[in-house]
């Protein structure tokens, strides 16, 4: 019996950013006021949390302020950057952060910037009619995650209901499903 390898957190981050920033160029300046599966955001909207949260982790990771940007392909692109930058810092990954769900390592802290980046990024590709599919990996990834965070999130509000797919639904319809999104 082999032992599976543990996730390369930095790795699941490029490919996770790599996939979103495909979608974030691919939208059209026209679609910015379209709704989201998040009903609170237009795209938008949208796109300002998804770099908004890259900076936070950037900042969070590396200590240093956080910066302010409007979601467009280059402050998206400055976000992974710095996010990248910051999570190889050889240590940062084992040392505590601090965040306003209390301190955790920084692979965890990494962990939710994934998540976010993702989890949005399938958000955005389905109000800008662009493709949804995501790296098979990564969602097996952000599930095991998501899974130990869900009901967490459901009580800060930050994740909607649980949208109920069928049992031989693909993993990543199960994801998206778990965080109150309908495949």
């Amino acid at each position: 019996m082999t032992q599976q390898a543990r996730p390369n957190p930095i790795e699941a981050f490029d490919a996770a950013t790599k996939r979103a920033r495909q979608t974030v160029a691919g939208v059209k300046p026209a679609q910015l006021t379209s709704p989201t599966p998040c009903s609170e955001w237009n795209v938008q909207a949208l796109l300002d949390h998804m770099v908004g949260t890259l900076n936070f982790v950037a900042s969070s990771l590396s200590g240093t302020p956080s910066t302010k940007a409007a979601g467009s392909l280059q402050a998206f692109d400055a976000g992974v950057a710095a996010v990248s930058k910051a999570a190889r810092v050889p240590g940062v990954l084992e040392k505590k952060v601090k965040s306003p769900m209390g301190e955790m390592p920084g692979q965890v802290f990494l962990m939710i910037g994934i998540s976010d980046t993702l989890i949005h990024g399938w958000d955005l590709a389905k109000a800008t009619g662009q493709d949804t599919k995501l790296d098979p990996k990564n969602v097996e990834l952000v599930h095991g995650f998501m899974s130990m965070q869900a009901e967490a999130a459901r009580k800060r509000k930050a994740l909607g209901p649980e949208v109920k797919v069928p049992e031989h639904a693909s993993a990543q319809d199960k994801l998206m499903g778990m965080v109150g999104r309908k495949p």
